[in-house]
């Protein structure tokens, strides 16, 4: 515990970039969480008006060598590094260690693989509940059309709210997912699949999304029918 490394990065950003600098920090974090030694990362978003750094950065190692080692694999160049108020922030995504296992590998442990198709074909034919494991902001933005929300940061609570019957996870592109399904298979549950991809692939193939003020439109009957034919 001694020897544990936190960085903490304030980021000075404009309030209209942050979705596009959310999803190059997922990426990275991804490559961190798969390397040894790190324990979590957390993103922060300040809730003082007119604060300087708009957003911060928190990660924590298991030592200084073991973050100095992946700095070698994923450097964080032009980042500020320094210490900022903790109090004046609020939580807003997290990234945990990625499983030692192999991803979507179906092996008892890890989730087994669904193509972005077939998963939105066994959901509409009411066979899984698809289950979207990014955050909250993520998922307001656009989700997978006929999913529930249920955040990866709070998913341990919340698989009880779940329904019976197989599960399909669903995230960005397809990391967070597996993370999910293992909690899910942890917890006892059976039938537990990761949509390969996640919802870059589920849109690269035509499938149906959920967009603020148009859930109407986008949860038209045929026009998921047709996406699940062209899919």
């Amino acid at each position: 515990m001694e020897n544990r490394h936190v960085v903490i990065i304030p980021i000075e950003i404009d309030e209209e970039k942050e979705s596009s600098y959310l999803d190059a920090w997922q990426d990275a974090a991804e490559v961190m969480a798969a390397q040894p030694g790190f324990i979590r990362t957390y993103m922060f978003r300040t809730i003082v008006p007119g604060s300087k750094f708009f957003l911060v950065n928190v990660a924590e190692w298991e030592s200084t060598s073991r973050w100095e080692e992946a700095m070698n694999v994923c450097p964080m160049l032009g980042q500020q590094i320094a210490v900022a108020h903790a109090s004046n922030y609020e939580a807003i995504r997290t990234v945990l260690p990625a499983t030692k296992q192999s991803l979507g590998s179906g092996d008892g442990h890890t989730p087994a693989d669904l193509s972005p198709a077939e998963a939105r074909r066994r959901a509409v034919d009411g066979k899984l509940t698809l289950v979207d494991v990014r955050e909250d902001d993520e998922w307001t933005a656009r989700h997978p059309a006929g999913a529930v929300h249920a955040a990866l940061s709070t998913l341990p609570a919340s698989l009880s709210d779940l329904p019976d019957g197989p599960l399909a996870f669903v995230c960005r592109t397809g990391t967070r997912s597996v993370q999910g399904g293992a909690q899910a298979i942890r917890a006892g549950r059976s039938s537990v699949y990761s949509v390969a991809g996640g919802l870059e692939a589920w849109e690269a193939a035509g499938l149906p999304v959920t967009l603020p003020d148009r859930e109407g439109a986008v949860n038209n009957g045929d026009c998921a029918k047709a996406a699940v034919r062209e899919g």
